[in-house]
């Protein structure tokens, strides 16, 4: 669609939009959502394919603060997609509803983002991170630091559009010798955006490498707003060392949570200087697992063998160098519903038990997926 021509939303999207749930308190001050996200330092990211309601919930019971919907396509968001419409959905407990939309179109993302608000958004977060193909070949994500003049047209339309606070998640530049932080931090501050967070790997990076930390400091020196880092939290420690190391005001943590959302409340503690808790029991475990599967086939609305198939992801995360997981994963095709789940398990913490008792390991340094 060219931005000239008129934006047009056919009468029968609409109705289905209107099926939404409405907004029903007044929009957080940009001062609030900024004293959240400084004072409570631990943000779960927006994980596309992860961060459904489900998850969110788990993670804000294990100790996140602020946790962003997984992104949203604006143009199916406009027109009324059921899987568009059903990521607005509020997780159990989560009393800030921050949704990230992406997309090229600065019109586009203006209407998705106030279908957002309308239906009880608390903050929009514009995706220029993602550097899946699916996303930039549209121009959108990470293809937007190619683009800074669009970036820029689309985060000052999405801002001025909507009665809420505005966060941009972006990478350090489309390649390694193509480094636009400096530029990224002077739009932030001309837009006075909510916040910033930003993931020191490049686009064609995708998740290789190390994510540049330095760059987040060269962030932070430069930015009026606070600052998120993103990249390779994986343990504590890892938290802990990126804020003292780059003075960002905040960690989001993402992929080193699947499957262990402890992480949170472990990080909570090292960060306060407290005692670390106690190691996850089997008992604490085999409660979360099932707490996140019923939640997450209340959110597929109770279709359980598709809950079943879709879960096996988390599954594969939640067992990851336990005794028996290599046979549990040779399995995970097999698990379609509740019962084929819970075989599943009972034989996984049989053979933990056989080998002496259950056991979770802590992630290893290069743990990712």
């Amino acid at each position: 669609m060219e931005p000239h021509i008129p934006l047009r939303i056919p009468l029968k999207v609409r109705k289905r939009l209107d099926t939404l749930a409405k907004r029903t308190t007044g929009p957080m001050p940009v001062s609030e959502f900024r004293r959240l996200v400084v004072e409570g330092r631990l943000v779960n990211a927006p994980l596309d394919g992860y961060s459904d309601p489900a998850w969110r919930t788990i993670c804000l019971r294990h100790g996140a603060t602020l946790c962003y919907t997984e992104m949203i396509p604006a143009i199916a968001l406009v027109f009324g997609a059921s899987d568009a419409m059903r990521r607005l959905r509020r997780a159990d407990g989560e009393s800030i509803l921050a949704v990230q939309i992406e997309g090229a179109k600065p019109d586009i993302m203006v209407e998705a983002a106030r279908i957002a608000v309308n239906a009880g958004a608390d903050i929009i977060d514009i995706n220029a991170g993602c550097p899946s193909q699916r996303v930039t070949n549209s121009g959108a994500g990470s293809a937007l630091l190619s683009d800074l003049e669009l970036l820029h047209e689309i985060a000052r339309a999405v801002k001025g559009a909507v009665d809420v606070p505005v966060s941009m998640k972006v990478r350090s530049g489309p390649t390694q010798s193509n480094i636009v932080v400096d530029e990224i931090s002077a739009m932030v501050n001309d837009l006075d955006l909510a916040a910033v967070t930003i993931h020191p790997r490049t686009r064609n990076q995708a998740y290789r490498g190390k994510a540049d930390w330095s760059l987040i400091a060269r962030m932070k020196s430069s930015c009026r707003i606070p600052v998120i880092g993103n990249g390779d939290i994986r343990s504590p420690a890892d938290a802990l060392r990126m804020m003292e190391t780059t003075g960002c005001d905040a960690v989001m943590i993402a992929r080193g949570a699947i499957g262990n959302p402890w992480l949170f409340s472990q990080t909570r503690a090292c960060l306060a200087g407290q005692e670390a808790p106690a190691p996850v029991n089997r008992q604490e475990w085999e409660r979360t697992v099932w707490d996140h599967f019923n939640l997450f086939l209340d959110y597929l609305d109770g279709f359980e063998g598709i809950a079943a198939r879709l879960f096996r992801k988390h599954l594969a995360r939640y067992t990851r160098g336990m005794t028996g997981a290599t046979e549990f994963r040779r399995g995970l095709p097999h698990i379609n519903d509740r019962a084929g789940l819970r075989m599943a398990l009972e034989r996984l913490l049989a053979a933990g038990e056989e080998a002496g008792g259950f056991v979770f390991p802590m992630p290893r340094p290069d743990d990712t997926f």
